[in-house]
Protein backbone atom coordinates (compact mmCIF):
# COMPACT_ATOMS: atom_id res chain seq x y z
CA UNK A 1 0.00 0.00 0.00
CA UNK A 2 1.72 3.41 -1.03
CA UNK A 3 1.93 6.29 1.45
CA UNK A 4 -0.38 8.07 -0.06
CA UNK A 5 -3.01 5.77 0.68
CA UNK A 6 -2.13 4.89 3.88
CA UNK A 7 -1.85 9.42 4.77
CA UNK A 8 -5.40 9.02 3.05
CA UNK A 9 -7.31 6.65 4.87
CA UNK A 10 -5.71 8.04 8.48
CA UNK A 11 -6.88 11.43 7.79
CA UNK A 12 -10.51 9.48 6.64
CA UNK A 13 -10.19 7.56 10.07
CA UNK A 14 -8.90 11.10 11.58
CA UNK A 15 -12.42 13.01 9.94
CA UNK A 16 -14.77 10.22 11.40
CA UNK A 17 -13.40 10.27 14.87
CA UNK A 18 -13.25 14.06 15.10
CA UNK A 19 -17.09 13.69 13.92
CA UNK A 20 -18.13 11.65 16.79
CA UNK A 21 -17.45 14.32 18.82
CA UNK A 22 -20.55 16.30 19.61
CA UNK A 23 -22.12 13.16 20.33
CA UNK A 24 -19.56 11.84 23.16
CA UNK A 25 -19.15 14.98 25.00
CA UNK A 26 -22.81 15.37 25.17
CA UNK A 27 -22.89 12.54 27.24
CA UNK A 28 -20.18 13.83 29.60
CA UNK A 29 -21.44 14.47 33.10
CA UNK A 30 -21.74 17.56 33.70
CA UNK A 31 -18.95 19.49 36.17
CA UNK A 32 -19.43 21.32 38.88
CA UNK A 33 -19.96 25.30 37.92
CA UNK A 34 -18.72 27.86 40.16
CA UNK A 35 -21.64 29.38 41.75
CA UNK A 36 -20.85 32.84 39.36
CA UNK A 37 -20.67 31.23 36.29
CA UNK A 38 -23.90 29.06 36.63
CA UNK A 39 -26.03 31.66 34.69
CA UNK A 40 -23.47 31.49 31.85
CA UNK A 41 -22.42 28.32 31.53
CA UNK A 42 -22.40 26.14 28.55
CA UNK A 43 -23.44 22.59 29.51
CA UNK A 44 -21.89 19.83 27.81
CA UNK A 45 -25.56 17.84 27.04
CA UNK A 46 -26.26 21.37 24.96
CA UNK A 47 -23.55 21.38 22.65
CA UNK A 48 -22.79 20.39 19.04
CA UNK A 49 -24.35 19.60 16.01
CA UNK A 50 -24.37 18.71 12.46
CA UNK A 51 -22.15 21.59 11.43
CA UNK A 52 -19.42 21.22 14.83
CA UNK A 53 -19.16 17.81 13.56
CA UNK A 54 -18.07 18.52 9.56
CA UNK A 55 -16.13 21.35 11.65
CA UNK A 56 -14.34 18.88 13.77
CA UNK A 57 -13.63 16.13 11.11
CA UNK A 58 -12.18 18.94 8.67
CA UNK A 59 -9.85 19.74 11.05
CA UNK A 60 -9.02 16.38 12.64
CA UNK A 61 -8.11 15.56 8.81
CA UNK A 62 -6.61 18.47 8.21
CA UNK A 63 -4.23 17.97 11.57
CA UNK A 64 -3.44 14.19 10.32
CA UNK A 65 -2.14 15.23 6.96
CA UNK A 66 0.12 17.86 8.07
CA UNK A 67 1.97 15.84 10.22
CA UNK A 68 1.54 12.71 9.13
CA UNK A 69 5.23 13.23 6.49
CA UNK A 70 7.10 14.31 9.65
CA UNK A 71 7.14 10.93 11.29
CA UNK A 72 10.22 9.11 11.64
CA UNK A 73 8.46 5.74 11.25
CA UNK A 74 5.29 5.32 9.92
CA UNK A 75 3.75 3.13 13.09
CA UNK A 76 3.70 6.52 14.80
CA UNK A 77 0.70 7.63 12.65
CA UNK A 78 -1.90 5.98 15.21
CA UNK A 79 -0.95 8.25 17.98
CA UNK A 80 -1.20 11.24 15.71
CA UNK A 81 -5.20 10.29 14.13
CA UNK A 82 -5.55 9.54 17.92
CA UNK A 83 -3.94 13.05 18.90
CA UNK A 84 -5.82 14.52 16.20
CA UNK A 85 -9.54 13.08 16.48
CA UNK A 86 -9.57 13.49 20.27
CA UNK A 87 -7.58 16.66 20.39
CA UNK A 88 -10.40 18.12 17.94
CA UNK A 89 -13.00 17.58 20.82
CA UNK A 90 -10.64 19.15 23.18
CA UNK A 91 -10.25 22.16 21.65
CA UNK A 92 -13.52 22.74 20.89
CA UNK A 93 -15.16 21.63 24.41
CA UNK A 94 -12.13 23.85 25.35
CA UNK A 95 -13.51 27.05 23.35
CA UNK A 96 -16.60 26.87 24.50
CA UNK A 97 -16.39 26.12 28.14
CA UNK A 98 -12.63 27.04 28.87
CA UNK A 99 -12.67 23.66 30.48
CA UNK A 100 -10.74 20.23 29.26
CA UNK A 101 -13.11 17.14 30.65
CA UNK A 102 -10.68 14.53 32.43
CA UNK A 103 -12.63 12.08 30.90
CA UNK A 104 -11.21 13.16 27.74
CA UNK A 105 -7.59 13.84 28.58
CA UNK A 106 -7.24 10.76 30.65
CA UNK A 107 -8.25 8.12 28.07
CA UNK A 108 -6.31 10.30 25.32
CA UNK A 109 -3.18 9.79 27.29
CA UNK A 110 -3.30 6.16 28.08
CA UNK A 111 -4.02 5.68 24.22
CA UNK A 112 -0.81 8.10 23.39
CA UNK A 113 1.07 6.08 25.51
CA UNK A 114 -0.54 2.22 24.14
CA UNK A 115 -0.20 3.57 20.98
CA UNK A 116 3.62 4.66 21.31
CA UNK A 117 4.37 1.80 23.34
CA UNK A 118 2.70 0.11 19.91
CA UNK A 119 5.15 1.76 17.35
CA UNK A 120 8.33 1.02 19.60
CA UNK A 121 7.38 -2.46 19.50
CA UNK A 122 6.27 -2.77 15.52
CA UNK A 123 9.92 -0.65 14.41
CA UNK A 124 12.21 -2.37 17.41
CA UNK A 125 13.31 0.93 18.73
CA UNK A 126 12.72 1.29 22.38
CA UNK A 127 13.74 5.13 21.60
CA UNK A 128 10.96 6.24 20.44
CA UNK A 129 9.22 5.48 23.69
CA UNK A 130 11.90 7.07 26.13
CA UNK A 131 11.83 9.88 24.14
CA UNK A 132 8.35 10.36 24.35
CA UNK A 133 8.08 9.26 28.00
CA UNK A 134 11.01 11.69 28.61
CA UNK A 135 9.49 14.67 27.09
CA UNK A 136 5.57 13.64 28.78
CA UNK A 137 7.71 14.38 32.45
CA UNK A 138 9.46 17.20 31.23
CA UNK A 139 6.69 19.22 29.82
CA UNK A 140 4.14 18.04 32.81
CA UNK A 141 6.73 19.53 35.58
CA UNK A 142 7.32 22.59 33.01
CA UNK A 143 3.41 23.25 32.80
CA UNK A 144 2.50 22.18 36.06
CA UNK A 145 5.37 24.59 37.57
CA UNK A 146 3.54 27.41 35.11
CA UNK A 147 -0.01 26.57 36.69
CA UNK A 148 1.39 26.65 40.38
CA UNK A 149 2.72 29.78 39.90
CA UNK A 150 0.25 31.36 37.87
CA UNK A 151 -2.89 30.42 40.38
CA UNK A 152 -1.41 32.91 43.03
CA UNK A 153 -1.22 35.55 40.87
CA UNK A 154 -4.50 34.88 39.42
CA UNK A 155 -3.82 33.18 36.14
CA UNK A 156 -6.49 31.56 34.49
CA UNK A 157 -3.84 29.21 32.85
CA UNK A 158 -5.85 26.02 34.32
CA UNK A 159 -4.75 22.30 35.67
CA UNK A 160 -5.98 20.94 32.13
CA UNK A 161 -3.67 22.48 30.39
CA UNK A 162 -0.70 21.05 32.75
CA UNK A 163 -2.50 17.18 31.54
CA UNK A 164 -2.82 18.52 27.78
CA UNK A 165 0.53 19.17 27.39
CA UNK A 166 1.92 15.96 29.21
CA UNK A 167 -0.04 14.59 26.40
CA UNK A 168 1.05 16.17 23.34
CA UNK A 169 4.77 16.18 24.53
CA UNK A 170 4.35 12.31 24.99
CA UNK A 171 3.57 12.25 20.80
CA UNK A 172 6.16 14.94 20.33
CA UNK A 173 8.91 13.21 22.20
CA UNK A 174 9.45 10.16 19.01
CA UNK A 175 9.98 12.94 16.62
CA UNK A 176 12.96 14.58 18.33
CA UNK A 177 13.96 17.71 20.85
CA UNK A 178 13.52 20.02 18.11
CA UNK A 179 10.30 18.89 16.96
CA UNK A 180 9.16 18.59 20.48
CA UNK A 181 9.96 22.31 22.09
CA UNK A 182 8.68 23.81 18.47
CA UNK A 183 4.95 21.79 19.23
CA UNK A 184 5.25 23.25 22.73
CA UNK A 185 6.55 26.62 21.81
CA UNK A 186 4.07 26.90 19.09
CA UNK A 187 0.85 26.45 21.30
CA UNK A 188 2.42 29.73 23.67
CA UNK A 189 3.08 31.56 20.23
CA UNK A 190 -0.43 31.03 18.63
CA UNK A 191 -2.15 31.80 22.20
CA UNK A 192 -0.42 34.99 22.54
CA UNK A 193 -1.01 36.15 19.11
CA UNK A 194 -4.11 34.81 18.39
CA UNK A 195 -5.10 35.76 22.18
CA UNK A 196 -4.32 38.85 21.78
CA UNK A 197 -6.36 39.54 18.23
CA UNK A 198 -9.35 38.30 19.15
CA UNK A 199 -9.74 39.99 22.87
CA UNK A 200 -9.13 43.29 20.78
CA UNK A 201 -12.06 42.11 18.29
CA UNK A 202 -14.69 41.45 21.34
CA UNK A 203 -14.51 37.67 20.22
CA UNK A 204 -12.90 36.34 23.49
CA UNK A 205 -12.51 37.76 27.21
CA UNK A 206 -8.30 38.44 27.41
CA UNK A 207 -8.51 37.50 31.34
CA UNK A 208 -10.12 34.27 30.53
CA UNK A 209 -9.84 32.32 27.07
CA UNK A 210 -9.08 29.35 26.26
CA UNK A 211 -5.31 28.03 25.86
CA UNK A 212 -6.36 24.33 24.55
CA UNK A 213 -7.20 25.24 20.89
CA UNK A 214 -3.94 26.97 20.55
CA UNK A 215 -2.24 24.00 22.30
CA UNK A 216 -3.48 21.53 20.41
CA UNK A 217 -3.08 23.07 16.56
CA UNK A 218 0.62 24.21 18.05
CA UNK A 219 1.64 20.76 18.28
CA UNK A 220 0.77 19.89 15.21
CA UNK A 221 2.12 23.42 13.60
CA UNK A 222 5.44 23.69 15.06
CA UNK A 223 7.23 20.30 13.69
CA UNK A 224 5.26 21.33 10.44
CA UNK A 225 7.46 24.96 10.42
CA UNK A 226 10.48 23.78 11.72
CA UNK A 227 10.51 20.50 9.00
CA UNK A 228 9.91 23.65 6.50
CA UNK A 229 12.38 26.71 7.88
Amino acid sequence: MSTEVVVALAAVVAGLAGAAGPAVVRRLPEPVPHPDEEATKVHYADMGSGRTSVLLAVLAAALTVSIAGLLPSPSLLGVWVALAGVGSWLAWVDWRTRLLPFRLTAPLHVAVLALTALAAVVERDAGLLWAGLLANVLVFVLFWVLWFVGARVGSTFGYGDVRLAGILALALGPLGYTATAAGIYAGFLLGAVGGIALSALGIVDRKGFAFGPYMVVGAFVGPLVVSLW
